[in-house]
């Protein structure tokens, strides 16, 4: 079946400037949908769609606390902790709800729309989400909301999906995610895929490694052949570990990439795109419909991957 991509401009974080004291390009979402427009053209358009207002509390409230939304509602302080801009508590929350906390619950709502699309049987790309450092009753890692742990339990909701169908999650941000690890931990459904930087935030899994054997630590700065030796030795075991899944999850960090500020794992440029592709192209050959979320990303070139993984998409399946 053809892709989807999810995208809005209003994905963009920006805050007159500020944003800029941190190594995250909050302008990458627009970024990388100017160069796929300028791929593609009009088929970009064609299989675009843009979710059509934030997510509601209603959603988050399947997987956050009150208490946590009600505090990212009124206090500044709560934000700037999350998003690590000390800076941001000194703004009106005013502000802060327009310029950052709106897109990152539009966002969310745009993984909620993608996978939709992909439970109706084809691979679906959310140009934006994957914060997998957002936990239930807080933020944190530059994440406010745990957009595909909500998702995953709106579409059960739903009766898109039952609660015990197998899920597959491959996170392969630079970054070990704890926040979706949180939200997954105690459900039997939800199968785990993590290969992370162990020397970086929030450093080695601390859990039972007996019960969660793909959390895979790898050591910062050893670049293609590791990482790519990592992947092909834990991704089979991984996927014949949870024979005919309903969903499989994506989430395409690219701060991988050498010279990226905070991921430090050092793969080449053309090792992420290869990595990218041998995640979609293997889950598409196992018929295993799939949505994709772009997560971190600290570098100029983080735009550029994420409009080659969505290029390829497409290409792949319309030649």
């Amino acid at each position: 079946m053809t892709p989807r991509l999810v995208f809005s401009p209003k994905y963009d974080l920006t805050l007159y400037g500020l944003e800029r004291l941190h190594p995250f390009d909050g302008r990458k979402y627009s970024r990388a949908w100017g160069r796929i427009r300028a791929a593609l053209g009009e088929r970009a358009t064609a299989l675009a769609e843009a979710p059509d207002a934030p997510v509601s509390d209603d959603r988050l409230l399947l997987v956050h606390t009150q208490a946590y939304l009600d505090t990212l509602a009124r206090s500044s302080a709560t934000i700037a902790e999350a998003l690590e801009l000390p800076f941001l508590k000194l703004l009106p929350h005013w502000v802060l709800e327009r310029r950052l906390l709106t897109p990152m619950r539009l966002a969310t709502q745009g993984t909620i729309l993608a996978m939709g699309h992909a439970l109706a049987g084809t691979t679906a790309m959310n140009i934006g989400g994957g914060y997998h450092h957002a936990f239930p009753d807080h933020g944190e890692g530059f994440c406010l909301y745990a957009d595909v742990p909500v998702a995953l339990a709106h579409h059960r909701r739903a009766g898109a999906i039952a609660a015990d169908e197998p899920v597959l999650l491959i996170d392969l941000d630079a970054h070990r995610g704890n926040g979706f690890f949180a939200a997954f931990q105690d459900d039997p459904a939800v199968h785990i895929l993590d290969v992370y930087n162990a020397q970086r935030y929030p450093g080695l899994f601390d859990g039972d490694e007996n019960r969660h054997l793909y959390q895979v630590p790898l050591i910062a700065g050893r670049g293609d052949a590791d990482y790519r030796a990592a992947l092909d030795r834990e991704l089979p075991e991984f996927l014949a570990s949870a024979p005919s899944p309903r969903l499989a999850i994506y989430n395409a960090g690219t701060d991988i990439i050498a010279g990226d500020r905070l991921g430090g794992h050092e793969v080449s440029y053309a090792g992420v795109a290869a990595r990218d592709r041998l995640i979609v192209d293997t889950l598409a050959k196992r018929g295993i419909p799939t949505v994709i979320v772009t997560s971190g990303g600290y570098s100029d070139a983080s735009h550029r991957l994420i409009a080659d993984l969505a290029i390829h998409l497409v290409e792949r399946a319309t030649g």
